[in-house]
């Protein structure tokens, strides 16, 4: 019994450091550059996504000056409304989940990068 749970125990101390390892390894290298966009456009913002179902979604795009209000899903893109509001750049919203403190998390460490 002694002995197994020795061998467990240098098992453990083996493998949690080798998964964060591979953790800090996908978030530094391999997240940032697969799954966050690259440097953001100048002229063409998406300021705002709401997903309405599994393949459909709502966007709030801002081009230049104007604001477009765009409805995605499978293979089609359509233009619902031109927008005659400001729109800020960036919206500071309040962070309310675990994908909200990750995805903050992720953005700040990708623009420390650059």
């Amino acid at each position: 019994m002694g002995s197994e749970l020795f061998w467990a125990v240098v098992r453990l101390l083996i493998c949690l450091p080798l998964v964060v390892g591979l953790i800090y390894v996908f978030l530094r290298y391999g997240l940032s550059r697969r799954l966050l966009p690259g440097r953001a456009g100048r002229y063409i913002k998406v300021i705002e996504q709401v997903p309405l179902g599994p393949k459909t979604t709502v966007s709030l795009v801002k081009i230049g000056q104007k604001a477009y209000l765009c409805g995605h899903g499978e293979g089609a893109i359509v233009m619902l409304k031109e927008i005659d509001e400001e729109f800020p750049d960036e919206v500071e919203q309040p962070v309310a989940g675990f994908e909200q403190v990750f995805a903050a998390k992720v953005r700040q460490i990708t623009m420390r990068r650059r």
